[in-house]
């Protein structure tokens, strides 16, 4: 599918600041039976894999907060095909659309390194999971918020994606 250069106005800020999903205060209280694992920003996706998860994709940029981290080892040992991508803050881009499309349509896990931010690369998980998916993503100061993919979610992305310019 072909994807366009998406900015975030700064009218949607405020909405985007509020959480899409459950928000937790520790990854071991996910319940995932089944479906496939998207883990979005270092924090998470170190978290998940330091407690035994097994995401399809993680995305992460080496930031928490906007300060740069030294890679968890975690993340750097984790076994998966790694794709990196370009996605400055604000933006989504189609290189980002595509690397998530790609990762989602392989058999193997998928590791996503950012250079930019990968903020809003939750919103084009959400988008492009199957329903069914769960998609987790760090709430800075409140912990991790964990997105059950189906339609209603989906719709709510799309209408987001559709004021992005």
């Amino acid at each position: 599918m072909e994807y366009r250069l998406l900015r975030l106005p700064l009218s949607l800020r405020r909405e985007l600041k509020k959480p899409f999903g459950r928000v937790l205060d520790d990854i071991r209280e996910l319940d995932i039976e089944s479906g496939i694992l998207i883990c979005v920003g270092d924090r998470v996706s170190a978290d998940a894999l330091e407690a035994g998860l097994e995401p399809k994709i993680i995305v992460y940029d080496s930031r928490i907060k906007r300060e740069s981290i030294k890679l968890p080892s975690s993340i750097r040992n984790h076994r998966a095909e790694l794709v990196e991508v370009k996605n400055p803050a604000g933006y989504l881009t189609p290189e980002a659309f595509s690397a998530l499309e790609k990762a989602l349509g392989s058999d193997l896990g998928y590791k996503i390194f950012i250079e930019g931010e990968e903020d809003l690369v939750a919103l084009a998980a959400i988008k492009l999971a199957p329903l069914g998916s769960l998609v987790i993503y760090g709430q800075p100061g409140e912990g991790l918020v964990a997105v059950e993919v189906d339609g209603v979610m989906k719709g709510k992305v799309d209408k987001i994606m559709e004021q992005m310019v």
